[in-house]
């Protein structure tokens, strides 16, 4: 184990105030993605639900169709997501852009939970638990390793480049380390894809089906 390069040893404990300032991030943009629906008009929430409607029509009328195709799909959604934020993570000046996806990501959540639950009471809250939750609990965490591990990436480079004496890590360690936290984020989003791809779209049809 003494052979293992540095980056495998590098520190996260001491940012724990990180991953409380991006989970609180993605909190509140929960909570504005879920008011945004309040500010909607009648007319807007007829036309939106209107287009939810057919989307449910359509399939309880047709089948899935190949489950691949599905997993792909939602692979390549979730897996572009992480990769922009592991781009935007290694400079200083893309960890707004990485602050802002992840609010993004939580306004997303919080709207479309929000709609369904205003527009369809406790079916709609139903519908969220088991359709949009579960795949939700690997994807997003996902989203917040690879964050945090951008703003980890930034300090240590940092560090490095104009604090040289108070750091014992090379580049190499660091990036390293980023591209092993992009590969355990990526890992979490590919259980995600194949959990929504066979488990959720399979509850989604059952619970639009029995309503």
């Amino acid at each position: 184990m003494k052979h293992w390069p540095k980056a495998l040893s590098i520190q996260i404990q001491p940012y724990y105030s990180l991953y409380v300032f991006l989970f609180v991030l993605f909190i509140i943009g929960v909570i504005f993605g879920s008011m945004m629906v309040s500010s909607l008009n009648f007319l807007q929430q007829q036309d939106l639900f209107f287009y939810v409607d057919q989307y449910f029509q359509t399939m309880t009328e047709q089948p899935t169709g190949s489950y691949l195709a599905v997993f792909w799909d939602t692979l390549w959604t979730h897996g572009k997501y992480i990769t922009f934020l592991f781009l935007f993570g290694l400079s200083f000046v893309g960890l707004p852009v990485v602050w802002f996806l992840l609010f993004v990501k939580g306004v997303v959540i919080g709207f479309t939970v929000g709609f369904l639950v205003n527009q369809l009471s406790w079916q709609g809250f139903l519908l969220s638990i088991m359709s949009i939750a579960p795949q939700n609990l690997l994807v997003v965490p996902a989203y917040l390793i690879i964050a945090a591990s951008s703003m980890v990436f930034t300090i240590h480079v940092l560090r490095i480049l104009f604090v040289k004496h108070q750091s014992s890590n090379t580049i190499s360690d660091v990036s390293v380390f980023y591209i092993r936290s992009y590969l355990v984020a990526l890992m979490l989003v590919i259980a995600g894809s194949v959990f929504e791809t066979f488990v959720s779209m399979n509850m989604l049809e059952w619970i639009v089906s029995s309503l």
